[in-house]
């Protein structure tokens, strides 16, 4: 056998498809693979066609212009990923590899080209899988940030171009976190997943097709071309449709198929949302995603199931937590927060029992912070943990300090916050902290409020039952507020009940809450519990308290939050004074 013959026999049984083409581009030799891959036979195409009729026209202009006269140089335009049309006028995706004809076979094909054809279809579905998994959240199955981003410009594209408005609307799954705690991840997945597949279905069905997408943590986005000043509604529309539900009641559990649609009810919750407007808001979409995402904070803060519109005093103010969130970080180590005590008196003897430790933070540019403010930063920033940490540490250090040098025993009061108390090694913490302070447990009292007694029943009675064992006494703090079960209350390990200030403020105006003060202290000592009024500012309401049989009391009336020093001042005036010592926070 020659050796061109041996090079025809690998050329004609090569399993890719391969071609000979003559300077014009009509083909000379095709083999088997080439046949089968563009459905045409040997015979349609050597000397019949040339090779770029089996390309797709539109590709061949878009890519290279009118479609040229096929010489030696343009057959170097064709390489690399192109489309052929098959006989049966089908698409299929080929990488293409064209090169002149060298070595044993240029004798019998002088000037010819080889050219090679591999079909991409198996790569092309794999690039697209990989293009899907890349820009599409798993558990929604919708656009992810950055794809929704990218239609998000499209559509402001459209709107610039046409003089419409376009709103941004960023929709929050409320309480995502409790879900998660309740049903796990894949319970968090399952809500999700059942969140963006109602949300899809219901923006369709009220706005049309429309962008849409998962942009992370428990956020949505929508966009809505041609809507201004309706969005609004729209939004409300689909937060009152949302909130309604579609599921049927549940059924006993029995198969995955079953506990998988019960944990899709169990897992349904409200939305809230936040719009921003193109063009009042912003130009472009990073920006007004950012802007709706800011309102559809202050909405979450206005309560559940809240549309609120983007305005700029909302920006000031996301810049200015972030800044306090960023500061707050450093805090504890800049020595930037400190406790003050205001005095708990009793309404009988008139002297001083207990102080509570009230937080306070002088930040270094911005002077003291209010509590209010930087509370719910903390809270929201997982830094309450560690704060929370620092003042019980604090609070028992300095009320041993306070007792050995006043030589009195006033007990302390620290507000702990709901991340503090559902730790399972609460109690353990607070432990150490008296044993490193040298405090007697019987002298530190720890205040919960209402609300936090039946966030999670069972890990509340066991951290209760684990303070009281260490002789530590637990208060509810701001008594009234929430909606007690009293027969849950009454089974409850606690000490001391605290009348919100709100009741003692209306009780000389309002005879109802006069009545519900008298009503509370008489419960609780019913049940055993002491009773502490917030609040006093005036010398009747003091009075008038002691007249109901309040047991201690607290507010403006008696003593502003004072420092430590001052506190030990007001507990043993005549030896301070006379010893002239100091006392160090």
């Amino acid at each position: 056998m020659s050796t061109p013959s041996v090079y025809e026999s690998a050329f004609l049984a090569a399993p890719f498809g391969a071609f000979l083409c003559r300077p014009d581009g009509v083909f000379a030799r095709v083999n088997a693979a080439y046949e089968q891959l563009t459905g045409y036979r040997e015979q349609d195409l050597i000397g019949q066609r040339k090779f770029l009729a089996l390309h797709d026209p539109a590709e061949v202009v878009r890519r290279v212009g009118p479609l040229p006269a096929t010489s030696a140089g343009a057959l170097a335009q064709f390489r690399g990923e192109w489309a052929y049309v098959r006989r049966n006028g089908t698409r299929v995706p080929v990488s293409l590899a064209m090169a002149p004809l060298t070595g044993a076979l240029e004798e019998h094909y002088a000037g010819h080209y080889i050219g090679i054809a591999v079909d991409t279809t198996r790569h092309a579905h794999a690039e697209a899988r990989l293009w899907y998994v890349s820009n599409h959240d798993s558990a929604t199955r919708l656009p992810n940030r950055e794809l929704f981003l990218e239609r998000l410009d499209l559509s402001l594209a459209r709107s610039r171009r046409s003089g419409e408005p376009l709103t941004v609307l960023v929709i929050e799954i409320d309480d995502l976190q409790k879900t998660r705690e309740a049903l796990g991840p894949e319970g968090a997945d399952l809500a999700l997943e059942y969140a963006g597949a109602r949300l899809r279905r219901l923006a369709h069905a009220q706005c049309g097709d429309v962008p849409m997408g998962f942009i992370g943590g428990d956020q949505f986005a929508l966009a809505l071309p041609g809507r201004g000043d309706d969005a609004s509604q729209a939004a409300q529309d689909l937060v009152e449709a949302f909130a309604q539900g579609d599921d049927p009641a549940p059924g006993p559990m029995q198969t995955p198929h079953e506990a998988r649609a019960q944990g899709r009810r169990n897992a349904r919750v409200n939305l809230n949302v936040g719009t921003a407007r193109h063009p009042a808001d912003g130009d472009d979409a990073a920006t007004l995603v950012r802007r709706a995402g800011v309102a559809v904070s202050e909405a979450r803060r206005a309560g559940r199931g809240q549309v609120c519109r983007f305005v700029r005093a909302q920006e000031q103010r996301a810049t200015r937590q972030l800044e306090l969130e960023n500061a707050l970080r450093h805090a504890i180590d800049g020595r930037e927060l400190f406790l003050l005590y205001q005095p708990r008196v009793s309404l009988q003897t008139g002297a001083i029992v207990q102080s509570e430790a009230l937080l306070r933070w002088r930040h270094p540019v911005h002077g003291l912070v209010s509590p209010g403010e930087f509370i719910p930063i903390a809270e929201e920033a997982a830094l309450i943990d560690a704060i929370g940490a620092w003042v019980m540490e604090t609070a028992c250090r300095e009320t041993g300090q306070l007792q050995r040098l006043a030589r009195t025993l006033p007990k302390v009061a620290v507000n702990v916050s709901p991340q503090q108390f559902t730790n399972p090694q609460f109690a353990a913490q607070v432990e150490a902290a008296l044993e490193r302070a040298a405090l007697a447990p019987e002298q530190l009292e720890i205040e919960i409020t209402e609300s936090m007694l039946f966030a999670d029943a069972g890990r509340t009675v066991r951290t209760l039952h684990a303070l009281r064992a260490l002789g530590i006494e637990v208060a509810v703090d701001d008594f009234g507020t929430g909606y007690s079960n009293l027969a849950w209350l009454a089974s409850l390990p606690l000490n001391r009940l605290k009348i919100d200030r709100s009741f003692v403020a209306k009780m000389a105006s309002d005879p109802r809450s006069e009545a519900l003060v008298g009503a509370i202290i008489s419960m609780a000592h019913a049940l055993e519990m002491k009773v502490t009024a917030e609040g006093i500012e005036t010398a009747a309401q003091a009075e008038r308290l002691r007249e109901l049989g309040c047991d201690e009391a607290q507010g403006f009336w008696f003593s502003r939050p004072i420092t430590l020093q001052a506190l030990r001042t007001l507990l043993a005036p005549v030896p301070f004074l006379l010893a002239g010592g100091t006392c160090e926070a």
